[in-house]
């Protein structure tokens, strides 16, 4: 019995070690083969540019003093757009308040010509805004609900010509009060 037992030993580290030699075999075959490859170097991605400014200098365009109805004034403001991607600009009222708000009529014309120290040569293109002032600072105080249709696709500015009249039935209880506002201009593409 144990003959046997040594034989089928011997049978099946026979049938095990031709199994790993074979496979060795395939494994060899299998790695030695002709290979290729191909590809493009050094890829890149870069984002584009939305540039705006103005030529106000940082200084304000507006403060007059011992207003009364009929009152009025203007001034234009060049804004200038220098990014690299077309994108839409939207002129909004900010930070508007005061009890003489209601009672300032405002007209926000767009055009061409002049610029924050002179309207002279100013060409109206058309009219991007006429109401009050409170009106301005909460139906245009964002970029989704601002006024204009400035759409430059390249480098471009637009002037705004904004006037402002105080409105001849402003009550007696107005006397003394101010109103104020920050006018902001954003693009986005």
């Amino acid at each position: 019995m144990q003959l046997g037992g040594t034989k089928m030993l011997a049978v099946a580290l026979t049938v095990t070690g031709g199994i790993v030699i074979s496979s060795g075999v395939m494994w060899q075959a299998s790695s030695a083969a002709f290979t290729a490859n191909t590809g493009n170097a050094a890829n890149s991605w870069n984002a584009g540019t939305v540039t705006l400014s103005d030529d106000d200098n940082d200084t304000v365009m507006f403060s007059p003093t011992n207003l009364r109805p009929g009152s009025t004034g203007d001034k234009c403001i060049n804004v200038s757009y220098t990014g690299s991607l077309s994108a839409t600009v939207k002129m909004y009222g900010t930070a508007v308040s005061g009890d003489l708000a209601p009672y300032v009529d405002l007209v926000i014309e767009e055009g061409t010509g002049g610029g924050f120290g002179s309207c002279t040569g100013f060409s109206a293109t058309g009219t991007a805004y006429t109401g009050t002032l409170s009106n301005f600072g909460s139906a245009k105080n964002n970029f989704n609900n601002g006024v204009g249709t400035f759409a430059p696709a390249s480098a471009s500015n637009k002037t705004y010509h904004i006037t402002y009249t105080v409105n001849a039935s402003t009550p007696d209880s107005a006397q003394g009060k101010s109103a104020a506002a920050t006018f902001k201009w954003e693009a986005a593409s």
